[in-house]
């Protein structure tokens, strides 16, 4: 017998299938969902990530610029600390002249020269201002100071912080005031010797001590005994009563060797010196083997740690007036001129004078770096060389220089910034 189909059976089936084909699809759509609000997710989460190592890598950025900035704050703090007298002093170790120039810089022209005590004064330019310095006194030496050496009076006078001391009188001066040089005035040693090539052919040097002719000097000045030891010259013809004026070379009409320097006397003797003005020929005590440092800028050892805060900003600044100079001396030259008018003295300059007497120092190196491309500081195998040569030069003089000084005891390079120069 034939089954009859049953229709509200098959009505429920259907409806069971229907739903549970809904619920599938629902749960599928779930899962695509899922999938999509991860992927949502993790693009957020590396967004996150992204924005906060950049926000990490700004603060670092910035961190390093306060700090850079907060180096820069120190750096000026320590520049405009008040670690140096207010008034600098700077003896000289003679009458103002092109070879002092750049001390003069630090006031430039418009100071106040004084007949009183042979100085010029004035506020320090603004350029140069560091450690708490409002003004500079620049002193006049040799016979305005009754030929005490500067050394000497540096250590007599406590407002002198600063005095000029050639390298090879630190060495003679060590058993009674220990000093060092801070700094170098002139890589070269303008001292000179001269003489009338129209009497005296001393092409090579070596002949002065064979002509017996006078060699008029300083007295105690090292070269000559050294030159002595040379042969050179001999000690026999050697005269120490050299005072600086031209009256022995003109009274003995040009007959003699004369020590000098080379940047002054050469032009004053050929242009200046009535009863003379002709032709005068040198050699640099320099290039006869004498490497002395001229002028440094000294202070006394036991008086180094307490000045070396100040030091520390002022050499610096040293060294860049002195580069500033060399760049334009005129400003500077031309009130030497003034200055030396005032003082009203034999000492005098003139505008040909200071033209020549820095064409001399730039032809021969005076007025050049250090043993690189630093200007003012000190070649220590050069100074250990002339403490070599000079050491027994004053043990014979009975000067009791220790045998085992060293170089690194009378100069140092501690304050020298080595990106200063020419």
């Amino acid at each position: 017998m034939k089954k009859q189909f049953n229709q509200s059976a098959f009505v429920r089936l259907l409806a069971v299938i229907f739903a549970f084909a809904l619920v599938a699809a629902a749960c599928g759509s779930d899962s695509s969902d899922t999938s999509t609000d991860a992927a949502s997710d993790d693009t957020s989460s590396e967004e996150s990530t992204d924005d906060a190592m950049e926000e990490e890598s700004s603060d670092d950025d910035a961190m390093e610029e306060e700090s850079s900035g907060d180096d820069a704050m120190e750096e000026d703090d320590a520049m405009d600390e008040a670690v140096c007298p207010t008034n600098l002093v700077i003896q000289t170790d003679w009458w103002p002249e092109l070879e002092h120039g750049g001390s003069y810089q630090l006031i430039g022209p418009g100071g106040e020269a004084s007949q009183d005590n042979f100085s010029y004064s004035g506020p320090i330019q603004p350029q140069y201002a560091v450690g708490g310095i409002e003004t500079v006194e620049v002193r006049a030496g040799g016979d305005a100071i009754s030929f005490t050496p500067a050394l000497n009076e540096m250590a007599a006078q406590d407002d002198i912080f600063l005095a000029y001391v050639n390298t090879s009188d630190v060495i003679a001066s060590w058993p009674t005031i220990e000093a060092v040089g801070v700094a170098a005035t002139l890589e070269i040693n303008p001292q000179m010797l001269m003489w009338d090539p129209a009497q005296n052919d001393f092409s090579d040097p070596a002949t002065i001590g064979a002509s017996g002719v006078t060699v008029l000097h300083f007295d105690g000045t090292a070269y000559i005994d050294w030159l002595i030891g040379q042969g050179t010259i001999s000690a026999d013809q050697t005269d120490p009563s050299y005072g600086g004026a031209p009256d022995r070379w003109l009274t003995s009409e040009g007959s003699i060797v004369q020590q000098g320097f080379a940047t002054n006397e050469v032009y004053k003797y050929e242009n200046d010196i009535e009863g003379w003005q002709q032709d005068v020929e040198f050699v640099l005590i320099h290039d006869l083997g004498f490497e002395d440092y001229p002028a440094m800028y000294t202070v006394e050892k036991s008086l180094l740690d307490e000045k070396a805060p100040c030091l520390e900003v002022l050499v610096p600044v040293l060294q860049q007036a002195w580069v500033d100079y060399w760049a334009d001396p005129i400003p500077v030259t031309d009130e030497l001129i003034s200055i030396n008018e005032t003082f009203d003295t034999y000492w005098t300059l003139s505008e040909g004078l200071n033209t020549e007497g820095v064409a001399i120092a730039e032809s021969t190196g005076i007025a050049g770096n250090g043993p690189d491309s630093t200007y003012g500081n000190f070649d220590m195998d050069r100074v250990q060389g002339l403490l070599d040569a000079t050491l027994a030069i004053f043990q014979e003089r009975g000067i009791d220089v220790p045998d085992d000084l060293s170089a690194s005891d009378i100069v140092t390079n501690d304050f020298i910034d080595d990106s200063v120069g020419r």
